[in-house]
């Protein structure tokens, strides 16, 4: 259970997508309030992105009008964290990266606002799930128990533009079916992309499925799962001998609040974690100087090629490397080892970069540059290390480096937007 006694009081805004489905807004409160009763001491606003009110604005006043200590009147230096924006979203799709983070300058004023981290990878959203997936499996109402190895699953996400969203449900849907021991899972999306839900039950089917349960990851009754019924029962239609079982939304649950209070809570915990990035801006002078790279997959690559244009002496430690690292080893621009990385790898080093797929591994590396007074970047968890990587772009003699709050993609494209009013 989440160890949920908050000091500060301060107020937390839970940013939901909003429908036109009353039950599906109802549960949404009840889960709001689920929280709020986790939280006693803290006061909890509802806001929805669309379809419902009240807007995420209008929350986020509510809320900053609630701070401990709050003030009309502009204050000079470091201001304290006015409230805490929670997106009740599974992944980084555009409304978390975009639209959420606009609404709150909406309605933040002149207050200092911290913005959260939406629900996934949290293991409590997949326990949720695996509830919802019991209850389907499970004798009842004039059906049998269906045992989960005899089982197959689609797996039905929102879909998104994001590709890092939609690579995100394609990972839980692993997850998900390795953890219940079942015959077969595919994914699927209900809209924006592929493949669809009679694609992935076609797909199932032509694998032999005959028992089948179509799960929406969908936290609230909505449209969202209408589509997705309507879906597999015109599909259903045409193939009557194979049984199907809709599952459940998640719903108002103890696992979704609890990962909202955590949430809540992170960013509480961090100095300076709020508007902006909690970062001291400067430029790095890495010209003839040591720079160690732990990692050698496509984001090493990338920061590889930026550190050799800022003259740096890179050194690269990793299992394995890709072609293009590979590469700048043979032609000398890279010294690079094959294996595990060791301690004394960052003897003369001025700055480092932890970009492997192992995150224990990345903090030992964070860990050791700590105690050696080097600065660390965590590709896994920029908030774990010490320093953070800008989007950076050169243009016309100038170079224009954006650092945010850990939404990478408006990071990227405010730099965009920076270079095209430079040049006019």
């Amino acid at each position: 259970m989440t160890d949920t006694k908050i000091a500060s009081g301060t107020p937390l805004v839970i940013a939901a997508h909003g429908t036109r489905d009353e039950s599906g807004v109802a549960e949404c409160r009840a889960l709001a309030e689920r929280v709020a009763n986790k939280l006693p001491d803290v006061p909890v606003e509802l806001g929805f992105v669309e379809l419902a009110e009240p807007k995420i604005p209008e929350a986020v006043q509510a809320a900053v009008a609630q701070a401990p200590g709050v003030s009309e009147e502009p204050t000079e230096g470091e201001q304290s964290v006015s409230a805490v924006v929670v997106p009740l979203m599974f992944n980084t799709g555009g409304h978390v990266r975009e639209d959420i983070p606009e609404a709150i300058d909406e309605g933040r004023g002149g207050a200092r606002v911290a913005y959260s981290a939406p629900l996934l990878p949290d293991v409590r959203m997949r326990k949720a799930l695996d509830r919802r997936l019991a209850e389907t499996l499970a004798a009842g109402e004039g059906r049998e128990q269906w045992r989960a190895r005899d089982t197959a699953v689609v797996l039905v996400g929102r879909g998104a533009l994001v590709a890092d969203a939609n690579a995100s449900h394609y990972t839980l849907t692993r997850m998900f079916w390795e953890e219940n021991d079942l015959a077969c899972v595919e994914p699927a999306f209900i809209q924006v992309t592929r493949p669809s839900v009679p694609e992935a039950l076609t797909a199932l089917h032509a694998r032999g499925a005959q028992q089948i349960v179509v799960q929406g990851n969908f936290l609230f009754p909505g449209l969202l799962h209408v589509w997705m019924t309507e879906q597999v029962q015109a599909w259903q239609a045409s193939h009557p001998g194979v049984e199907i079982r809709i599952a459940p939304v998640i719903g108002d649950c103890d696992e979704v609040a609890e990962v909202v209070v955590d949430r809540y809570r992170e960013p509480l915990d961090e100095v300076g974690l709020g508007e902006g990035a909690p970062v001291y801006m400067s430029g790095l002078r890495l010209q003839g100087r040591t720079v160690l790279v732990v990692g050698a997959g496509h984001v090493a690559e990338r920061r590889v090629a930026r550190l050799l244009d800022a003259g740096a002496d890179v050194h690269v430690v990793a299992p394995n490397s890709g072609i293009q690292l590979t590469r700048m080893a043979r032609k000398g621009l890279v010294n690079l080892e094959r294996r595990a990385f060791q301690t004394d790898d960052l003897d003369g080093v001025w700055f480092v970069q932890a970009l492997t797929n192992d995150p224990q591994v990345n903090a030992t590396v964070a860990a050791e540059a700590e105690k050696r007074g080097i600065f660390c970047v965590r590709g896994d968890d920029g908030r774990k290390g010490s320093a953070f990587t800008p989007a950076t772009q050169q243009a016309g003699g100038m170079t224009v480096s954006v650092v945010g709050d850990r939404t990478p993609r408006r990071s990227a494209k405010i730099r965009d937007e920076v270079l095209r009013a430079l040049q006019g």
